[in-house]
């Protein structure tokens, strides 16, 4: 009984800490409950002991009390320190750069302060978020002092690495196609944004009706990619009526391939002939993606194209200009276009233009219309940033391009109002043009195996443009129209300055079908004056068109039909094969 009450009544008399170099005693004491003169508790002494090692600084605690004599007690905390921080080793890192896993560390391990292993998981959390906003899959498996050398801190990061990447499906289209198409390589670390950037890739050349990705992992840390594709119908033949804003209706043959036997390479043949009369149009296109072990894309294209472009009457009069009541503008001639990316998301491209311009004969003293005939050649230097999720049909993202166009024209023939005429001759004039495209989608993103998957989208585009020089009448900004200002007639307005903006609002009523409503609001002013009741202005005038649309996908391609509202309300009908952008 004397010996239990002696333990009940037994005090601390002192607290001694040993084996600490960095830590102050004074913060081991403070964070300790066990104070001197306190009753000992065995209790109080084990939570002390796991209060210092959650400080985090010690390899090794132990507190225990020693007896003085009957009544005090000495409390002996023996402590280990975990080592000074002289380096940070990082291993197993290859997505992403050494310095960037230290910056993401930052602060929680310094170099010169004791290890604290409460810091850790902080830092891992640090890592495993910069490895998902860089769109890798990265953790780390190991963080902790090297045996051999205590005070380096070596954290090794696991990544996920694509093993191997394949096809399946492409019964048509070439490997070496597909290879050039798809970036990712094996040995890489899996990137599911790039990932997802080829399928889009694919997704886009409409070469396939659909794609997909198949991911297994063979072994922890690795994985397997697989494009699995269904090759859809590439080559086109057809005979058809098509309406023409210009032209009214036209009779159309049309021989095309945008896959020529699996290579990537894209021939067409394009016959129109207007009811109208005046001659057919005639295209020859030719188009390879993979010229060179660079990516370079050649187009070429050689036309004789019919151009009523003042729809047989003079702008916007009743009188016509010519005998047979026809007014038309045959241009004749080539383009070679080059363009090269420059990285994931930026190209840049060249092009040259060669082509005669000639009208049908006039009646002498003819008003109400404008007659250039002559050669004309240009240069198009042009920088693209395309960040799209789907370049056919955009429910996210954006689209800039930059575009300089040098050139020259040589004019032989000129009439109808007099103050054209002046234009006669040779003359340079330089074209620059910005335009800008951004896609906004209240839905979830598409995923790597939904790229064609329905979405409501707000669109708009912003195009402006500028000139200077002598520039022909046809080589002008024109706004009005179905690619332009809708609810006006075609090159409504014309100029040397133009700026011209659209919203619209896209909703999919079914995966082929969407309903639109748009607004259009631009213009076109500064250049040749005005004819008949197609006033022009030399400062700024900007017009508004509004209206309703649908949008179908079709195996020619997409087909908008718009209805479209002027200033004054009157409507206009519009067609074409392709989106608006």
């Amino acid at each position: 009984m004397a010996a239990f009450a002696s333990s009940q009544t037994a005090v601390i008399k002192t607290i001694t800490v040993k084996g600490n170099s960095e830590v102050s005693t004074e913060a081991i004491l403070a964070a300790m409950r066990t104070k001197v003169g306190q009753p000992y508790l065995q209790a109080t002494l084990d939570a002390d002991k796991e209060t210092l090692e959650n400080m985090g600084f010690f390899q090794a605690v132990d507190v225990r009390a020693q007896a003085i004599d009957d009544t005090n007690r000495e409390v002996i905390v023996q402590v280990s320190e975990w080592p000074v921080v002289k380096e940070i080793r990082v291993v197993g890192n290859n997505g992403i750069a050494t310095d960037e896993i230290l910056k993401a560390v930052g602060s929680e391990i310094v170099v010169g302060k004791v290890f604290n292993t409460r810091s850790i998981q902080p830092s891992v959390n640090n890592i495993r978020e910069l490895y998902k906003k860089k769109g890798l899959f990265g953790d780390v498996s190991d963080f902790k002092p090297m045996l051999e050398s205590p005070g380096t801190i070596s954290i090794t990061i696991i990544e996920l690495t694509v093993n191997n990447v394949s096809v399946t499906g492409n019964t048509r289209t070439k490997l070496n196609v597909m290879k050039r198409l798809i970036k990712t390589r094996a040995g890489e670390p899996f990137r599911e944004d790039r990932w997802g950037a080829d399928l889009r890739r694919l997704y886009s050349t409409q070469w396939f009706e659909n794609v997909r990705s198949v991911e297994n992992q063979p072994e922890p840390g690795k994985i397997d990619l697989i494009a699995d594709v269904k090759e859809g119908r590439t080559g086109n033949f057809g005979v058809g009526l098509q309406v023409d804003p210009r032209s009214s209706f036209a009779g159309t043959l049309r021989l095309s391939d945008s896959n020529f036997r699996g290579s990537g390479q894209s021939v067409g043949i394009n016959f129109l002939q207007g009811t109208r009369g005046g001659g057919p149009s005639v295209d020859l296109d030719y188009g390879n993606p993979f010229i060179d072990n660079h990516n370079t894309a050649l187009n070429v294209s050689l036309y004789s194209r019919l151009i009523y472009r003042f729809s047989g009457v003079g702008f916007g009069s009743g009188n016509s200009p010519t005998e047979d009541d026809l007014y038309t503008e045959r241009r004749t001639g080539a383009t070679l276009a080059f363009g090269r990316p420059l990285n994931d998301n930026v190209s840049a491209s060249i092009g040259f233009r060669y082509e005669g311009i000639k009208t049908n004969d006039i009646k002498n003293d003819s008003t109400g219309f404008i007659q250039q005939d002559g050669t004309l050649a240009t240069v198009t230097l042009g920088l693209t940033q395309n960040r799209r999720d789907v370049d056919i049909d955009p429910a996210r993202g954006d689209w800039f391009r930059i575009e300089v166009e040098p050139g020259f024209s040589n004019i032989t023939k000129s009439g109808g109002n007099d103050a054209v005429t002046r234009v006669t001759g040779q003359h340079n004039y330089l074209k620059t043009t910005a335009e800008y495209r951004f896609y906004y989608s209240p839905q979830k993103p598409r995923g790597r195996n939904e790229p064609d998957a329905p979405r409501r989208v707000f669109a708009f585009r912003a195009r402006a443009g500028t000139i200077s020089g002598t520039v022909p009448f046809s080589e002008q900004f024109f706004a009005g129209g179905a690619a332009t200002v809708r609810g006006y007639e075609e090159d409504r307005y014309w100029g040397k300055t133009s700026l011209l903006t659209t919203l619209e609002y896209r909703h999919p009523l079914q995966k082929a079908l969407s309903l639109i409503a748009f607004v259009d609001y631009g213009g076109a002013w500064g250049g040749y004056g005005s004819v008949e009741k197609f006033t022009q202005s030399n400062s700024l005038q900007m017009n508004l068109g509004y209206g309703l649309g649908v949008s179908f996908r079709s195996p020619l391609g997409p087909l908008r039909l718009d209805i479209g509202f002027n200033k004054d309300g009157k409507s206009r009908t519009h067609f074409q094969i392709a989106t608006s952008f």
